[in-house]
Parts: C-alpha cells; structure tokens; sequence
C-alpha cells in the first residue's frame, strides 16, 4: 500500500517538476488561469467535497451503479483526506512560501501563514484521482487524466507561492492513501449490508 501510494505521488510530483521546468514563456490565459481564485477555490477540500457529494446525488436518480459508487468514493476519500490535511498543516505549522516573516516550522500553529504542509488542494485533488478504478481503457485513460489533474493543482498553488513543491507532494501521497484505504474498506461494508439485507427477508422462524 505504502508503496504505491508513493508511486502515484511521486508520478504527479514529476509531472509538476516537468511543468515547472517549462520555459516561462507560456500563453498568459494559462498564467491567468493556473493563478485564478476561481481555480484554488473550486478545489479546496470543502468545494471538492460539495461538487462530488452532488454529483453522487444526481448519479442516484440514473441506473450508472459504477458512476455511482466511484462518486461516492470519491466523497469518502476527498472528506478524510480534507479532515486529516486540516489537523495535519496546524500540527506541522510549515511556513508558506509568499509569508515573509515567521520561521520555517513553527510547531502547532493557526494562522494561515503556517499551514503550507500538506498541500489541501492536491489532497482532496488526489483523493478523486485516486477513487477511478484501475483497469484497463476509458477508465485508464481517466486515471491518467486524474493523475494530471493533480498536477495541475499542484502547479497553480505554487505559482500562487501557496505551497512548496514537498507540500503537493505530500498532500498528493495523502489523498491517494485515503482513496486506496477507502477502496479497500469498501469490500467489507458491501458484504456486511448484502449479509443484513438477507438476514431482513428471512422467515421470522429463522431468525
């Protein structure tokens, strides 16, 4: 488990040092949009967790079981993920990159200047990535697309001097070990209320 939720996070760790790489004379809308409030705010943990818990609510009036439960995954992982980043970045207390005073680790801390690691975007981001199943066609295809999307994040929240790029990367390895924790839950709780649901149509002489 450890060591593929660091494979996964060490991929968009290097996707992010490649785009980091690029020449800086990239197309200013792409500028604009890496460094736009509407892009950090739709994916702050509480905003990715609206959007999916949504999503998951429109999917139940359609017969998409698959959609379904890769939305209600996703709502688990990004909710976990977002819980344990808040405690996390106020116990680490790391300075953020554009704060301009204050020491680099200041322990338990509140003030927003010191809540720079883990990255919460890139976690709740990476938790949603991390809840496509792992197959083969479409749904690979999604997982990549999952994976470069975390990227991204990771991209416009350094460019905002937000986070360090370790920041993303451990806010990434974050969500992906949210998401496989909850996979792997998931199993257990089908087969406890498939094992309720036959116990309820049981003769009561048989229960």
């Amino acid at each position: 488990m450890l060591a593929s939720t660091g494979i996964k996070g060490l991929l968009a760790y290097r996707a992010l040092r490649k785009m980091n790489g690029r020449s800086a004379k990239t197309a200013q809308n792409k500028e604009n949009f890496l460094t736009s409030s509407t892009l950090s705010n739709a994916t702050t943990p509480p905003s990715v967790v609206a959007i999916t818990g949504s999503a998951y609510a429109i999917s139940k009036m359609t017969h998409a079981p698959k959609v379904q439960r890769f939305l209600l995954k996703s709502t688990l992982s990004a909710s976990v993920a977002g819980l344990l980043n808040a405690g996390l970045k106020r116990l680490i207390g790391r300075k953020r990159p554009r704060a301009e005073t204050g020491p680099k680790i200041k322990g338990p801390a509140l003030n927003d200047k010191f809540n720079s690691m883990p990255s919460g975007h890139a976690s709740a981001v990476a938790a949603v990535a991390g809840s496509i199943p792992r197959t083969s066609g479409p749904l690979l295809l999604a997982s990549a697309a999952g994976l470069a999307a975390t990227a991204i994040i990771g991209r416009s929240r350094t460019k905002r001097e937000a986070h360090h790029l370790s920041d993303v990367l451990v806010g990434s390895c974050l969500g992906f070990g949210v998401a496989y924790a909850v996979s792997k839950l998931e199993k257990p709780v089908e087969d406890e209320v498939d094992s309720l649901k036959q116990s309820s149509h049981l003769p009561n002489r048989f229960k």
